[in-house]
């Protein structure tokens, strides 16, 4: 992956693409293996809004049963088990326990009836295990660490996780080599517009001020909670019908299990989730109404307290409290709805707008159903170019960084070279799930520079060459973009100043950055003190 600004104003496109999360990676892929000419423009970094900002699963949305919409949680179930066919290097089962406390909301019997649709709806083609009932004494020796008090048993059930940063740019890497020209820190600063049809926008490359217009035949607006703003520019009212609301989560220590945990809070009716993650857990999510602008989201003292609250119900003793707080991270959705109904009530579907001629705007969706519904964008792109465009094939064909041949024997092979090259295993291990067969340049990095095998921060499983791949080969272009997304160092441990004096070097010299620049880089980092509430500025 190369950041080639230039090469957005050497011709027309047939698809231009706004938005560089999950909705502009997918729909930017899906057209260009369609033969189509297509151009991405992401005015920050690749996934650096809602799309790394998520609860990292990869699942049918239990909760949704309860509403109920049943085709939205079958369509996310059956893009579950398609994602894990076509990347099981990126989607990981990951098994679920549900505590049933006495006086709880939702009784025993109605969760099993709920489960056992759950596990109807996935089909037979699945990764993870069916739901099953534990006792009381089942679940007391397998998770001690819960409250006893009231607890009458549990169910288990099976979803995936993924780190959605990774997953983000993994299909956007997918999209740089089916052709499509791929551009991060590239703004739009103003559509162009005639007659009311769309034309393209002018963008704005942000490293080096110049301004282009990039001409497009369709553009697809999938810039998230900026996307009514930006059509907004033209005409007011253009798109009606959104509503932004916030989640929030938080990262903890773990937990002494490799299982994750769903609560139902008696509160609000939200479930909250206890997620393994890199050796931590992340905890949430939160679903309130935002109106903000999306720049200025992060978590609130309210935000913490709630949910260190809700976890507190059913860990007892052994709650977290605010100074266990290691970062937190806050995303903006953008639904489908109207004011009126609870956040939480809000459908998750995707509606694809149409605010000018030639321009399409999804709303709503699910990082898990993104591909489908991305397919069903691109359908709608090549029916207004009236061009003849194979199917999509994103269902049938395996992620770009997908070993050729078998995961497993793959990874055993790889781990002897990168133990070979001086990686201790679970570092090795981790490189291999978040680069897949592209490991192969990260220890070509380490053959010629085996001191870079050193870990960013001792104890975590991030070495300090993924920064000098991240850049080479990632398009990051600030330590942010390496340390919170390229490679989660920021949101899993707190990196002392000399932790990322040490990462600011190597990009230094990638990147030919002045002392002057390094320095600043740093400070932005460095200087992140937890905020009220106990949360870094980590997101």
């Amino acid at each position: 992956m190369k950041r080639e600004f230039h090469r957005l104003s050497e011709s027309s496109f047939d698809v231009l693409v706004i938005g560089g999360g999950i909705y502009g990676a997918w729909a930017a892929y899906d057209a260009a293996l369609r033969g189509l000419s297509v151009a991405l423009v992401e005015k920050n970094d690749w996934a650096s809004a809602t799309s790394s900002c998520s609860s990292k699963l990869i699942h049918g949305g239990l909760r949704y049963l309860e509403r109920p919409d049943f085709g939205l949680v079958r369509k996310s179930l059956a893009e579950r088990s398609l994602l894990g066919r076509l990347a099981p290097h990126r989607v990981e089962p990951l098994r679920f326990v549900l505590p049933l406390y006495a006086g709880g909301r939702v009784g025993r019997w109605r969760l099993k009836a709920g489960l056992a649709l759950y596990d109807r709806l996935a089909g037979r083609r699945r990764r993870v295990e069916r739901h099953r009932y534990l006792s009381k004494a089942s679940m007391a020796r397998s998770y001690g660490f819960l409250d006893a008090h009231g607890l009458r048993g549990g169910f288990t059930y099976g979803d995936c996780v993924t780190d959605d940063a990774r997953f983000t740019l993994e299909i956007v890497s997918g999209a740089d080599a089916a052709g499509a020209v791929a551009v991060n820190r590239a703004r739009v600063d103003a559509l162009l517009e005639s007659g009311g049809r769309i034309h393209g926008a002018r963008v704005l490359d942000e490293e080096s001020g110049e301004s282009v217009e990039v001409r497009a035949n369709v553009t697809l607006n999938c810039a998230g909670p900026w996307a009514s703003r930006l059509v907004a520019d033209i005409r007011e009212n253009a798109v009606s019908g959104v509503r932004l609301t916030k989640g929030v989560h938080l990262v903890l220590p773990a937990l002494p299990t490799d299982d994750a945990f769903l609560v139902l809070s008696p509160l609000d009716r939200r479930v909250i989730f206890f997620i393994p993650w890199y050796g931590r857990t992340l905890v949430g999510t939160t679903d309130t109404d935002f109106s903000a602008s999306p720049d200025q989201i992060r978590p609130t003292p309210a935000d913490v307290t709630y949910l260190l609250d809700e976890a507190g119900r059913v860990l007892g003793d052994a709650a977290w409290r605010e100074s266990d707080v290691i970062s937190g991270f806050a995303g903006v959705r953008t639904l489908a709805g109207a004011a009126g109904a609870s956040p939480s009530a809000v459908s998750r579907e995707l509606r694809i707008d149409e605010p000018f001629e030639r321009m399409l705007m999804p709303v709503g969706g699910k990082f898990t159903s993104a591909r489908a519904d991305a397919a069903s964008i691109v359908d709608r792109a090549v029916a207004a170019l009236g061009a003849e465009s194979p199917r999509s094939v994103t269902d049938t064909l395996p992620f770009p960084w997908l070993p050729d041949e078998g995961l497993r024997r793959w990874e055993g092979r790889q781990l002897g070279r990168g133990l070979g090259l001086g990686l201790d295993e679970p570092a090795c291990l981790a490189c291999l799930g978040r680069y897949g067969r592209r490991v192969e340049a990260l220890f070509d990095i380490l053959q010629q520079r085996r001191e870079l095998a050193a870990p960013i921060v001792q104890g975590f499983p991030f070495c300090l060459a993924e920064v000098v791949y991240a850049v080479r080969h990632e398009m990051a272009r600030s330590l942010e973009d390496v340390l919170r997304r390229r490679i989660p160092v920021a949101l899993v441990c707190r990196p002392e100043a000399g932790d990322v004096q040490r990462v600011a070097l190597l990009v230094a010299a990638e990147l030919g950055w002045s002392n002057e620049r390094r320095r600043a880089e740093v400070a932005s980092i460095v200087a992140r003190e937890p905020r009220e509430g106990g949360v870094p500025e980590n997101a």
